[in-house]
């Protein structure tokens, strides 16, 4: 019996979710030129991932994690400046009143167009 209402105390407690915000053909927060670039046919870095995220402790969040800033991780692992096929999602973890963790996720193919 104890067993059960700490499981449900437990669940209670702990809570997380993550949000799909949609799925994009083509994504960048880069000036890009793709007139004379053919993004369909270019070499791809396949399933890249970049997050940004912020902690929680007690009520108090350390910072705000932003969008733009896990594209920009995302291009950095990758040394480039497009995504393609790129799913956004935004997820938090928390347990009440001690510490939790919240963010941004892209996840996508990443491409190259520029020549520097």
């Amino acid at each position: 019996m104890k067993t059960k209402i700490l499981s449900v105390i437990s669940l209670i407690l702990l809570s997380a979710c993550s949000v799909n915000h949609g799925n994009f053909t083509v994504l960048s927060n880069k000036i890009v030129s793709t007139q004379n670039f053919d993004i369909g046919n270019s070499p791809r870095i396949k399933n890249v991932s970049g997050q940004d995220s912020a902690h929680m402790i007690i009520i108090f969040p350390t910072g705000t994690p932003k969008l733009e800033a896990a594209l920009n991780n995302a291009f950095q692992k990758t040394d480039t400046d497009v995504m393609t096929d790129v799913t956004v999602k935004s997820w938090y973890w928390w347990i009440p009143y001690i510490y939790g963790n919240f963010g941004w996720e892209v996840t996508g193919d990443a491409i190259k167009t520029r020549s520097n």
